[in-house]
């Protein structure tokens, strides 16, 4: 793997769900890696039915990030980059390159 080719600056936030003032869920994201260099490629987009609050049709793009691996990532979190929340769907240590990791995610269904 070439480093140098690792020019794209993006968090990793993780979920929280505690219990509100009223008795609710309460959903807080916050940070589990901060500035972390990777490499983004874009991969697809697509459209999908959207929930019935939303309805209709949304936008989806795919997208992975190669990254040096870091410890805790789960399919849970999200990713941010340049302002934008995308939902980790899976999360791949990469077998013929020790060390390494990407990170499939999805934009456009939810806050990530």
């Amino acid at each position: 793997m070439n480093s140098q080719k690792l020019n794209t600056l993006i968090s990793i936030e993780a979920l929280a769900i505690s219990r509100g003032t009223s008795g609710g869920a309460k959903k807080t994201w916050s940070v589990h890696a901060k500035d972390c260099w990777a490499q983004r490629r874009d991969m697809s987009g697509n459209e999908r039915s959207a929930s019935s609050s939303a309805g209709g049709q949304v936008a989806v793009a795919r997208v992975e990030f190669l990254l040096r691996e870091r410890s805790g990532i789960t399919a849970q979190m999200r990713v941010i980059h340049k302002g934008q929340a995308l939902g980790i769907v899976h999360v791949k240590p990469l077998a013929d390159y020790p060390g390494w990791m990407i990170l499939t995610c999805d934009t456009g269904l939810n806050d990530g």
